[in-house]
């Protein structure tokens, strides 16, 4: 079943391998960075999976890093929020699409995007937002959701 797949490969993966590490990471007071993206915090149509995984992501990660404070152990958990970032498959993927170029303008460098990402984990931020839109669109969606509903909408 592709739903099944789809969550075993971007939801049941990174839970199993956390698991696996967190003994180590507790020895060590080490960082898990949980790439994320801005899907899983604003709805998204035509990503409903993609979604819903990312969702799943930031729930269980970010109750993770609660559980580990209340334990009071030395592991952070950062999770990182990314919005369109250029790589060779996505210029690829919008090249075919109408207007599709033009959308390539708002995605972030890669290599910009990894320092942050880099960066983040390093501080032990709890989340991490790049490119800079992503924090205020992911706010707005819980200050005022059906503006932000609309904006997708229209943006999509």
């Amino acid at each position: 079943d592709f739903f099944v797949d789809f969550l075993n490969i971007n939801l049941v993966s990174y839970v199993r391998l956390a698991s696996l590490a967190l003994p180590l990471l507790k020895e060590s007071g080490g960082h898990l960075v949980v790439i994320s993206s801005l899907a899983g915090k604003i709805p998204v149509p035509g990503l409903t999976f993609y979604c819903s995984v990312k969702y799943a992501l930031d729930g269980f990660f970010s109750s993770l890093r609660v559980e580990l404070m209340k334990a009071q152990q030395d592991v952070s958990v950062t999770l990182a929020v990314l919005g369109d970032i250029w790589t060779p498959r996505k210029q690829e993927a919008l090249e075919k699409l109408p207007g599709g170029k033009k959308m390539l303008d708002f995605a972030a460098a890669i290599d910009k995007a990894a320092v942050a990402i880099i960066r983040g984990g390093a501080t032990r931020a709890r989340e991490i937002y790049y490119p800079v839109y992503t924090w205020p669109l992911a706010k707005l969606r819980a200050l005022l959701p059906r503006l932000t509903d609309a904006f997708v909408l229209s943006t999509s």
